[in-house]
């Protein structure tokens, strides 16, 4: 993956990877101001976790494939990124060396006529719920492909899912499957499926801008914490390839790791460049 800047500015920065400069307002924040530090340093596939008996691998491929032809994919990209200042590395997307599909299982869906996906519920503008609204990317990608397999936006069920419990749920069939910035790895398909990718993306820090200790991965000795959430890769990554010392801190969200840098309780939070924007944005007082 180019390794192009990535930085969190009031402004967007022409030509390069940007995040929305972030000031938490309220009793968030206290006026505590955030940025993202380096450069992506990761190539994150977000795939379309399903079970492995699920009859559906091939019919998503050809959705996301369609999804892009049809320049939905940009479109809805573009839109949710409105007010966020991200631009995804155009050399890894949109993806086109999806997943080999296996011969289609059996499983039955969770539930009759209806279509239960997995998203996360605290990731804006990729996936989020406010009420009984639900928006973000990755719901609109999931939504197209619903669409494709003869769903409509009402025989959809929205669960939430979280990092550590999204085998778990494939595995005992409680969702059909998972849109959630599901980064598809090896050690996951040995327990699950996976469709796409969708997105790929590349991991980053966000730190407190008065932190100028922290420039990347490597600054992270020393013992600093990081947070991120149980289940997920990313700080694992760091660990074992850049600080072996690093403390971390796991959350079940990155909600919450971005409220423990806020108070600071963590020196820094990995997870993908586009979670961080979408959390930025928030913490900045957008959408």
């Amino acid at each position: 993956m180019k390794k192009l800047p990535l930085i969190v500015a009031a402004t967007a920065v022409l030509g390069a990877l940007a995040l929305a400069g972030c000031t938490s307002g309220g009793s968030s924040g206290g006026g505590v101001q955030l940025r993202v530090v380096g450069n992506p340093f990761s190539t994150e596939r977000y795939g379309v976790g399903i079970p492995k008996d699920s009859p559906y691998c091939q019919q998503i491929n050809d959705a996301i494939t369609a999804m892009i032809s049809d320049g939905t994919w940009k479109s809805k990209l573009d839109a949710e990124m409105q007010g966020v200042q991200y631009t995804p590395n155009a050399k890894e997307n949109p993806p086109t060396d999806l997943e080999t599909c296996a011969a289609p299982g059996t499983a039955a869906l969770v539930t009759p006529g209806k279509l239960t996906i997995g998203i996360k519920f605290d990731q804006p503008h990729l996936g989020y719920k406010d009420g009984n609204t639900y928006t973000g990317f990755d719901v609109d990608v999931a939504t197209y492909v619903a669409g494709k397999l003869g769903f409509t936006p009402d025989q959809i069920v929205w669960k939430e899912s979280i990092s550590a419990q999204r085998e778990t749920l494939l595995q005992n069939h409680q969702v059909d499957m998972i849109f959630a910035t599901y980064s598809i790895t090896d050690a996951r398909k040995e327990k699950v499926a996976f469709a796409g990718p969708y997105f790929v993306a590349g991991q980053d820090l966000l730190v407190q801008a008065s932190d100028t200790a922290i420039t990347g991965p490597e600054s992270l000795t020393g013992g600093k914490k990081l947070c991120s959430v149980t289940g997920s890769t990313p700080a694992q990554n760091i660990q074992q390839k850049y600080a072996s010392d690093v403390q971390l801190v796991q959350y079940d969200t990155y909600s919450q790791c971005v409220q423990a840098l806020i108070a600071g309780k963590v020196e820094a939070v990995t997870t993908d460049d586009i979670i961080l924007a979408g959390l930025a944005a928030q913490a900045a007082g957008g959408k």
